[in-house]
């Protein structure tokens, strides 16, 4: 059974220093939201958020890093910070978690390299390390989501979890950046298959997207939202209460 309260989970996804919103994970397909993510970080602490879901993509496409201004979210907000994007090796988890990360997501180097999530929850506990799925069905993919691995999304999903793990981040490739609802069926049964704490990404278009995923059970611990609030198709405070039972 789930340990962990829901949340919702404001995403910011940097780019050359720049807040974007890729559509399908495509660079080409790039939209720029910010140039100014701390203070994008801002607003959501001040909207009622707990927690902020931060992706590097330079460093997801081997192309620079964010890590410098990951950190400055960090220091200037209340923010618990979530950051994945590159992370494939324990020096990388050790720079961000030590640079005052809540979580670490480890993506690519879940599918390439498993004994690492098993190493980093050893180290640094299970709350501080997540794992990000991100499939299209039921087929993983990595390398900032170029390169298909070949093995199942359940079946890794539970030899992830007989490592250690306990918190996974399931992104539909395909409905992300899209706007027309999460998977949250396949989320769903990928939380009951494995055991593990689910937060839903992909998808996401609005405030019913946001509720029902908060209302799902099961496994399913929080929501990413991110184009959707820059678009202004969801009012992040309001979601957040929604989700919490506040008035």
């Amino acid at each position: 059974m789930p340990t962990s309260p829901f949340a919702v989970y404001p995403a910011i996804d940097l780019r050359r220093g720049r807040c974007v919103r890729l559509e399908k994970g495509e660079a080409a397909r790039e939209t720029v939201y910010g140039d100014d993510p701390v203070a994008v970080a801002s607003t959501f602490a001040e909207a009622g958020a707990a927690w902020i879901h931060v992706v590097d993509l330079d460093a997801a496409f081997g192309d620079g890093s964010n890590r410098a201004l990951i950190r400055s979210v960090v220091e200037s907000t209340s923010l618990r910070v979530q950051t994945g994007g590159g992370l494939r090796t324990e020096e990388d988890l050790a720079e961000v978690l030590e640079a005052g990360a809540a979580r670490a997501v480890i993506g690519t180097a879940a599918i390439e390299n498993p004994e690492l999530v098993r190493r980093a929850v050893e180290r640094w506990g299970a709350e501080r390390v997540a794992v990000g799925l991100d499939a299209r069905g039921r087929r993983p993919a990595a390398r900032g989501w170029t390169a298909e691995s070949g093995v199942d999304l359940f079946d890794l999903a539970a030899k992830l979890v007989e490592m250690g793990a306990r918190t996974i981040i399931h992104t539909d490739i395909e409905r992300d950046g899209m706007l027309q609802g999460p998977n949250l069926a396949l989320s769903a049964a990928l939380a009951g298959a494995s055991g593990a704490e689910v937060i839903v990404s992909g998808g996401v278009g609005s405030a019913a997207d946001v509720e029902a995923a908060g209302a799902a059970g099961g496994g399913i611990v929080g929501i990413i939202v991110g184009k959707a609030i820059y678009e202004g198709r969801i009012d992040l405070a309001g979601a957040i209460r929604a989700t919490t039972g506040e008035s």
